[in-house]
Parts: C-alpha cells; sequence; structure tokens
C-alpha cells in the first residue's frame, strides 16, 4: 500500500509539473477595440478548455506576427484574408469567401468556422431625400460615376483598405476623420454616399443601402491561428464562438471597450452571457 501511495504521488507530481509546463498559447491584437475584444473571447475561450492563454495588443503586423510564430491566434476578418492572398478572387458571397480563405490560406495557417452572423462589412449612407429622389434603396442601384463619396472608418473597428465595390467607381472620394463629419456633409449635400467600414451609427435622415448581392464582399469574423496547435476540444470552443456572435453584439462589445469598459471584462460578461 505505501508503495502504491508513492507511486501514485511520483504521478500526479509529474503530471502537475507537465501541466506547468505547458507552453502559453498567445492571441494577438491590433489596437483597434474590435481586435483586442475578441483576442479576449478566443483567449478566455480556449482557457475555459484548460489552455493557457495570454493576449498580447498593439501588433503593428499581426499576420506577419503569427506566420513568424510570435503569437498563435488573431481575430481576422474572412473577406480581408481573401484580398490580402488571392486579391484577383471573384469570391463575394459568404459561402464562395469562405471557400476561397480555405483554398488560399498559406502553408501552416488554419481558420476556425467564420462567424456567419457577425457581418462588418462597409455599409454605405445615403440620405432619405436622395434615395427617393434617385429611386435608391440598394448599392447596386447606384450610378457611382456620377457621384461623389465620403469614406470614413467605423468607430472601434478595425482599419482596412478603401472598400471596394463591385462595379462602382465614384467620381470622387473624401475621407473623412470620424463618423459626424461624413453625416454633415450628407446632410448638406457636399458628398451623395458615405462609405463607412464597418457597421455604423446611423442618425434620423439617413438610410444604410441594401447589399443582399454583395457588391461588397462578405466580411465575416474568425480566428486565423497556426495548424495543428488545437486538440478537438479547443477546436470545438472555437467554433462555437463563431456561432454565437452577431454583429448587433459585437458591436455592443466595442461600443462598451470605447466607452471605457476593460476589454477582458466585456469579453468575459459576453462568453457567460452565452454559456460558453
Amino acid at each position: 500500500m505505501a508503495a502504491l501511495l508513492v507511486a501514485t504521488w511520483s504521478f500526479a507530481a509529474v503530471s502537475c509539473g507537465n501541466d506547468d509546463e505547458r507552453p502559453v498559447l498567445r492571441v494577438g491584437a491590433d489596437s483597434s477595440a474590435e481586435s483586442i475584444v475578441l483576442a479576449e473571447i478566443y483567449s478566455q475561450a480556449l482557457a475555459r478548455t484548460g489552455t493557457r492563454t495570454d493576449v498580447r495588443t498593439g501588433l503593428d503586423t499581426p499576420v506577419t506576427d503569427l506566420d513568424a510564430g510570435h503569437i498563435s491566434v488573431l481575430p481576422a476578418r474572412n473577406g480581408e484574408l481573401v484580398q490580402r492572398w488571392n486579391p484577383g478572387s471573384a469570391a463575394r458571397a459568404p459561402a464562395e469567401v469562405a471557400a476561397a480563405v480555405n483554398a488560399a490560406l498559406p502553408q501552416g495557417l488554419s481558420v476556425s468556422d467564420a462567424a456567419d452572423g457577425a457581418d462588418v462589412r462597409a455599409r454605405l449612407l445615403v440620405t432619405e431625400g436622395f434615395a427617393e429622389g434617385e429611386q435608391v434603396r440598394a448599392v447596386d442601384e447606384l450610378d457611382c460615376a456620377s457621384l461623389h463619396a465620403g469614406v470614413v472608418e467605423a468607430p472601434g473597428f478595425a482599419e482596412t483598405g478603401p472598400a471596394r465595390i463591385e462595379g462602382c467607381s465614384f467620381a470622387a472620394q473624401t475621407r473623412f476623420t470620424d463618423v459626424d463629419g461624413l453625416r454633415k456633409a450628407l446632410q448638406d449635400g457636399i458628398i451623395q454616399v458615405g462609405v463607412v467600414n464597418g457597421p455604423p451609427p446611423v442618425a434620423a435622415g439617413l438610410i444604410v443601402l441594401d447589399d443582399q448581392d454583395y457588391a461588397l464582399r462578405a466580411q465575416n469574423v474568425l480566428a486565423l491561428f497556426r495548424a495543428g496547435i488545437f486538440d478537438r476540444v479547443e477546436m470545438k470552443k472555437l467554433n462555437y464562438v463563431a456561432g454565437e456572435l452577431t454583429t448587433d453584439g459585437l458591436v455592443e462589445l466595442i461600443d462598451r471597450v470605447e466607452g471605457g469598459a476593460e476589454p477582458a471584462d466585456a469579453a468575459r460578461a459576453w462568453l457567460d452571457a452565452h454559456g460558453l
């Protein structure tokens, strides 16, 4: 019995030591509230499977850091990944973009399921008067060649390149520093179309044009990571996160962080609320 107890204690000590020595999985993010709160969600979701994780924020070149092995996981948008690795791809709708991402992934990288409910495509805004006068309700109904557009980043969302709109080239574009300035320019008639790189807070008198035909390529959130690092349980956890993320939920999280909430606290509350 004494010998059995000694052997059991020895095994337990070795097991605990091995757990403590497991490498920490680093989740990276750029400086945007979107990237940071998503990194916290992925990190804490994985931690709930027993994985040791931490979050590194403020990365200038996060995809390069992932490729170099400085981090292991990164929040990303599938449409942006297609643009990065296969800019000539014709994929625009969600299923097409998902397939194009998988086909374009560099060796050694993989992705989780995309959050189909978290649509962070750019939005096109017009005034109600313009929509009625021009009989325009959808992006593909615009006569872009005769229009002056304003472009702005959605508050808290990751910065992206210029929105690429299929079949649309504006006569002129002006970049704005904030959404309020773009709204005023629309209402004053200085510009006819506002292009917001992410879901915008919409003011009275403005409408978001429909884009059911995906003139703007789908941009759904997913986790980009180094291939082969996750077991079945960890992979399921990431995919559960994808199944629960929505556009409105992500906007709410970003608004909380932009308003001063700690990203880790916002992520923890979201995970708890969704039973993850």
